[in-house]
């Protein structure tokens, strides 16, 4: 599975994007080696529990498990859900990097700002006891805003919204601080979620949540649902259990997404609302950003433009940008002291 990470002995920097979702780890000069589901998969026998794999592997076995194995996602709505299996989740990760460079690494990682600090110290201490020679947590806004391009050192505000799996996150960032931000956690599970259910009421059809991820990546459109077809998957239906096959069209996509859109377009006009009037000019001139995996919801941008009368700006690699960003910071292109827990 890590076979490919010999290509980097050198390298002592690693920057990791914990998210709900996907982990994406990147080394200095190297980019992106990781991108791999945030699962792990545990075996618990004889009152030991063992690790049996992480990332895609892991997520491979999810739901096709014996009474022994069960597979963990440990991070919920940009949240630690279960401590154990992050450290474990960290701890293989690290370990298996750190295996491939010259020495223990500095490893940055980019939280959600609404982690607890007991969340932090237990993050830290994990990545810590793993080998690394350093850790500095950074939270995400800061790190998005830097792989999106923004300076945050500049005195000038800039808003930054980072629709991800677990978070939708809305910062307005200056002077290397955030004036004022707001989380919300209607994110991207929140519409598979949402179609899941949609799906299970409308048409007595239970799918996975891997088929309703399908659905939203294939239909989801937040300004033309009307002529966007219609997609077939397969269900089991709740009547009688049997497999089926069905369609669903981009129109009945948008039904059912469209109340979490509005909670999303909510917590970004609440964040605009508590801007301070002396950066409100700064806003107008130079929009929004929008980035993460959400981001690229078809029409997302447009219907935001719509609601919002702001620009609005789609970061050129949104699912990176957050991995980059937090390589830049610990390369030293922004300060990161500020950011970090000792």
């Amino acid at each position: 599975m890590f076979n490919y990470l010999n290509h980097f002995k050198k390298s002592s920097n690693i920057a990791v994007d914990l998210g709900t979702t996907n982990t994406i780890v990147a080394i200095e000069d190297e980019g992106v080696i990781f991108n791999e589901p945030s699962c792990i998969a545990v075996e618990r026998r004889y009152g030991a529990s063992r690790v049996v794999a992480i990332g895609k592997k892991a997520k491979a076995m999810r739901g096709k498990t014996h009474s022994s194995l069960e597979v963990i996602s440990p991070l919920a709505n940009g949240a630690i859900s279960d401590f154990e299996m992050t450290k474990a989740f960290m701890s293989t990760l690290i370990n298996i990097l750190s295996a491939h460079i010259s020495s223990r690494p500095r490893v940055g990682i980019s939280i959600p700002q609404n982690l607890t600090q007991v969340e932090r110290n237990s993050l830290y201490e994990a990545t810590m006891l793993a080998g690394a020679r350093e850790v500095i947590l950074i939270e995400d806004p800061f790190s998005a805003a830097v792989g999106a391009g923004v300076d945050i050192n500049s005195s000038r505000g800039r808003m930054i919204v980072d629709c991800g799996s677990g978070l939708t996150e809305v910062s307005i960032i200056s002077l290397s601080g955030l004036v004022t931000s707001s989380c919300s956690k209607t994110a991207g599970d929140t519409l598979d979620n949402v179609i899941l259910e949609y799906i299970k009421h409308e048409k007595n059809l239970l799918i996975s949540k891997d088929t309703a991820e399908q659905i939203k990546i294939k239909m989801a459109n937040l300004i033309n649902p009307d002529t966007g077809g219609s997609y077939r998957a397969n269900a089991k239906h709740l009547l009688n259990g049997l497999p089926v096959s069905f369609e669903i069209t981009a129109a009945e996509v948008y039904t059912a997404i469209m109340p979490a859109i509005e909670k999303i377009k909510k917590t970004i006009v609440e964040t605009i609302a508590n801007i301070p009037p002396q950066i409100v000019p700064d806003i107008v001139e130079d929009g929004v950003i929008i980035t993460g995996g959400g981001a690229l919801t078809r029409g997302f941008k447009e219907y935001l433009e719509q609601e919002l009368k702001l620009l609005v700006h789609l970061s050129p690699d949104p699912l990176q940008d957050i991995s980059r960003g937090a390589t830049e910071i610990l390369r030293g292109l922004q300060p990161f002291n500020r950011f970090s827990i000792k």
